[in-house]
């Protein structure tokens, strides 16, 4: 028994850190769900940044009705009346909006998790059980060999 109890809480040690370390649970899976939650902060204030600028356009549009007919020239619509001058070779500006990152959460290899699982569960196993067969000769040889019945 006095062998039995070492071996088992070193079986149980190294279990619990495989767990700890390469489990669904562990430090691996913390710090990449750690990295995601940090990008998906930078997201969001990106888009809050985003936000408070088209606030800002769109107060100015309702404000001063000459911005907003230089806005509707930038994207081609003109009043009846207006003379439109195009120049060949030249470019014509676009202008693009992103709205934000399409972030994904990338799940880890299930199998990764349970092939550590399950080896820690297997070696903690294996040495109880090899303990107690060590144990079990050990009574065996203190006491003879013999088996005393009762």
């Amino acid at each position: 028994m006095r062998r039995l109890l070492p071996i088992f809480a070193v079986g149980f040690i190294i279990a619990s850190l495989l767990i700890y370390v390469f489990g669904d649970s562990g430090l691996f899976e913390f710090r990449r769900l750690d990295s995601y939650r940090r990008s998906l902060e930078a997201n969001v204030e990106k888009l809050q940044e985003r936000n408070s600028g088209l606030t800002k356009d769109l107060g100015s549009l309702r404000d001063d009705p000459e911005r907003s007919l230089v806005m509707a020239r930038e994207i081609g619509l003109y009043q009846a009346g207006d003379e439109v001058i195009r120049l060949e070779g030249g470019t014509r500006g676009s202008v693009s909006y992103e709205v934000g990152d399409l972030i994904k959460l990338r799940r880890s290899h299930a199998a990764r998790n349970t092939i550590f699982k399950a080896t820690g569960l297997g070696i903690s196993c294996l040495l109880v059980v090899l303990a107690f067969l060590g144990a079990r000769a050990a009574r065996r040889r203190t006491n003879g060999g013999s088996r005393v019945r009762s």
